[in-house]
């Protein structure tokens, strides 16, 4: 990473993490934790454009960092920059990103803040976007923390705390976010202006809504008509 690039960065705001671990392994009577807290704990190269300018030494005031080696941690809502070195990274809380991209297999992968969009319930984290359009879909990221269910009395279930991913759909248009369901009939709803055309796509193709590749196929098709 250039340093040019690192300078950019200012310090005050940001916070040396824990290793992104949510806890760490428990004893073995205690069970341990399963899953992590990252949406990919692999590095990407990525950019970020920040809600406010920062001023680096000798430099102007710029909002838009590029090149850096990024990750997102949904449950503590932070992107990590890993910077010269492995044992060197630092944390940016989400609220002070407007955006922010991650390259997967060459391609950018979007991801904007939730703040953006009026929504009836606002999450918390970034939209991540699928396909871009009349009608934008996106996804957004959460964790769920699945307790412990071992009953010591009768030695059943299991000891382990796990760390899931759930994923929840939303239909971005016009400033607003609108929370969906990947089935048939909310998704006519949603696309009442060409519902004939979507009912007979959906009718030739047999496509599992809940499935997000499928999903964004069938938003692609609505946004080409």
């Amino acid at each position: 990473m250039m340093n040019t690039t690192r300078d950019q960065i200012n310090l005050n705001g940001m916070r040396i993490p824990t290793n992104g671990t949510l806890w760490g392994v428990a004893s073995g009577d205690k069970g341990e934790t399963v899953g992590n807290t990252y949406l990919d704990t692999t590095w990407a190269k990525g950019n970020l454009k920040l809600y406010e300018p920062v001023l680096p030494v000798g430099g102007q005031s710029v909002d838009t960092l590029t090149g850096l080696a990024l990750r997102y941690n949904v449950y503590f809502d932070e992107i990590e920059i890993l910077m010269n070195t492995y044992n060197d990274v630092k944390a940016l809380q989400g609220g002070k990103v407007r955006a922010f991209s991650l390259e997967e297999n060459g391609i950018p992968v979007t991801f904007v803040n939730t703040k953006m969009y009026e929504a009836e319930k606002v999450p918390t984290g970034f939209y991540e976007i699928l396909t871009s359009g009349k009608i934008t879909l996106a996804s957004h990221h959460k964790t769920l923390i699945k307790k412990p269910t071992y009953n010591a009395a009768f030695e059943v279930g299991s000891k382990d705390t796990e760390i899931m991913m759930q994923e929840d759909f939303y239909a971005l248009q016009k400033g607003k976010a609108r929370k969906i369901k990947p089935n048939k009939k909310g998704i006519l709803d949603l696309m009442k202006d060409k519902s004939k055309q979507i009912e007979a796509f959906l009718k030739i193709n047999d496509l599992d809504l809940k499935e997000r590749g499928n999903l964004t196929t069938l938003f692609e098709r609505y946004n080409s008509l």
